[in-house]
């Protein structure tokens, strides 16, 4: 990744704790001036606050540029919205996409309508294994016994969870994790070496374009390459580990530049 003449170097705020994967990549980056954490981290200025709104007037009295939240409660809790609504650069999904978190629902509605694959839901199982799943748990049944205990469980863990329970298509394939970006624009997404995602990465895209755009920020995929097929099995919130400069790929997000990246 090509370096911009006269491009300056940004103060950097992390929100997350001291497994951070953003530390690591945004301490490498030629564009960091300031590092700033809530955490404690070597080098970086400590910041702690008690409202998002707090932290947002923190921010500019501070002369932040950007604000990486990796902390995935505060993400829930709606960071993102109110950084945005105090003109805040904030990497984070905002307060509808969490919904990909919370709800599988919600991500088998999305995907479909956007034309991802993802496993067929099943009405009761016609082979095994069989995936049983609830918001937040995935399990694996061989026998209609475990499917009933597995039930059980999840039912005196949350009867609330419990109503979301559902059964899905095992299916076999090789497993992989891709990271992508979205500047309310555009997505980027990083894939391993040989794996053809642009079909992929076109219709998240669309789904984010054309359902709320209203964010910057960064969602990890899990998909299984079945049979020539990529299925989308849920989205979680890892952060993106990258070999690229990852300030420079932020700031083209902020610009909404991230179709102007050659990787």
């Amino acid at each position: 990744m090509r370096r911009v003449q006269g491009m300056q170097s940004l103060n950097v705020l992390i929100i997350a704790d001291e497994s951070s994967k953003a530390l690591k990549a945004v301490l490498k980056s030629k564009y960091l001036n300031k590092l700033f954490t809530n955490f404690e981290a070597s080098g970086a200025v400590d910041i702690r606050f008690n409202t998002f709104k707090e932290l947002a007037q923190k921010c500019k009295s501070l002369k932040i540029d950007i604000v990486i939240v990796e902390d995935e409660k505060m993400i829930l809790q709606g960071i993102a919205d109110v950084l945005r609504k105090n003109f805040v650069n904030c990497i984070a999904i905002n307060a509808f996409w969490t919904q990909l978190i919370l709800s599988n629902d919600f991500v088998r509605k999305m995907v479909l309508k956007y034309g991802i694959d993802v496993p067929e839901v099943l009405s009761y199982p016609e082979e095994f294994p069989v995936v049983v799943r609830a918001d937040g748990i995935l399990r694996i049944a061989n026998s209609v016994e475990e499917v009933i205990k597995i039930r059980q469980d999840i039912y005196d863990y949350s009867p609330e969870i419990a109503k979301s329970i559902f059964l899905e298509r095992y299916i076999k394939g090789e497993e992989f994790l891709l990271y992508s970006f979205f500047d309310g624009k555009n997505l980027i997404t990083f894939s391993p070496q040989g794996l053809d995602t642009k079909t992929y990465n076109n219709k998240l895209e669309c789904m984010f374009v054309q359902e709320n755009p209203n964010f910057i920020g960064y969602i990890t995929s899990r998909v299984m390459l079945s049979d020539e097929k990529l299925y989308n099995l849920g989205f979680n919130l890892d952060f993106p580990r990258l070999d690229d400069d990852i300030i420079f790929v932020l700031i083209s997000a902020i610009y909404q530049k991230l179709n102007e990246l050659r990787l």
